[in-house]
């Protein structure tokens, strides 16, 4: 039961005290651009609803339902549940949507009431990864507590458990517990994500009289989690000179192979794909990054692009990679 409470007071945790019992409906400055005040009021007493059906609750306040100091769980952040429903334009669809969203939290609160997961021999089947920006974490308390390591540079990689419905990030206490390095967890972590059904689609395109290939990988949960291990789990998708990888959101990656046939292609795919990018990472309800990484030999380089003057997309390559096309080799 102690460790139930920490797994989740790590995720759901609120910054603010447990004060006299209210509602405030005031919109949390993340979303005062996105949403209104009436759609977050309603969205604020349908969470009520589902919550209450399951806890005390406490107040409600800046996006999180605090709950009655007597309960397992302290608090549930309403954050990703706003962003959920922000990406549904059908209104009417808002009540399933947060109800689907309460019931898939709920299952994976009694799943972990179930499974001994201080056991690592029992957690390690359900170690996951998650790609979020740090924008993002930061927001929601910062990785004090939690096991991150960062692959993409403005992002973490955090060590999760895969439960049914949800995915939990595990907090350190709970990993000091195991004993094991930080590298075996990710090890293990990284090869059940391998292990997923993850669509991938290699496609060519004309570009001003060029043929330029490029590929896709999509999963919702898995898809950014999985490229990161693109030279094992998919070695098709990796040139000579290895590959350019934009993760705009957690359910989308688009690759363009380098090789000394085609050295320069990248370039193109970065000016030709740049507005595409930029728009499923703003308009995506868990954005990861904007920018464009150089994946060679496992690892992710920032690749520098510019605006120029006309407002063409200008593009630095790495000095490695710059190396690499100089020689020809």
């Amino acid at each position: 039961m102690k460790l139930l409470f920490t797994l989740l007071t790590v995720l759901f945790l609120s910054v603010d005290a447990l004060l006299a019992q209210s509602i405030s409906y005031s919109v949390p400055r993340a979303y005062k651009s996105s949403i209104s005040a009436d759609d977050y009021k309603r969205i604020v007493d349908l969470s009520v609803v589902a919550v209450g059906k399951e806890f005390h609750i406490n107040k409600v306040k800046d996006g999180t339902i605090t709950l009655g100091k007597n309960e397992n769980l302290q608090a549930v952040n309403l954050h990703n549940l706003v962003a959920k429903c922000i990406a549904v334009p059908d209104k009417t669809q808002w009540e399933a949507v947060i109800q689907d969203h309460f019931d898939n939290l709920f299952m994976s609160i009694r799943k972990q009431a179930n499974l001994n997961v201080q056991n690592f021999d029992t957690a390690a089947k359900y170690l996951s990864l998650r790609i979020y920006s740090q924008a993002a974490v930061t927001a929601r308390g910062g990785v004090g507590q939690l096991v991150t390591k960062t692959d993409l540079e403005g992002t973490y990689t955090m060590l999760m458990l895969d439960l049914p419905g949800a995915f939990t990030p595990i907090p350190q206490t709970l990993f000091a517990s195991w004993n094991k390095s930080a590298a075996e967890a990710f090890r293990i972590a990284q090869h059940n994500v391998n292990k997923q059904a993850i669509d991938k689609i290699t496609k060519s395109f004309d570009f001003n009289g060029s043929s330029i290939e490029m590929s896709f990988i999509g999963n919702e949960d898995y898809a950014t989690s999985y490229a990161l291990d693109l030279a094992n789990n998919s070695p098709e998708l990796v040139g000579k000179w290895g590959s350019v990888v934009a993760m705009p959101n957690k359910g989308l990656v688009n690759i363009c192979q380098i090789s000394p046939e085609k050295p320069l292609d990248f370039v193109q795919f970065i000016q030709r794909t740049k507005a595409l990018i930029e728009k499923s990472y703003t308009e995506h309800p868990q954005p990861i990054s904007s920018r464009f990484f150089w994946y060679y030999q496992n690892r992710f380089i920032p690749i520098n692009v510019t605006t120029g003057s006309k407002g063409e997309a200008v593009i630095v390559a790495p000095l490695e990679l710059s190396t690499l096309i100089a020689s020809g080799k």
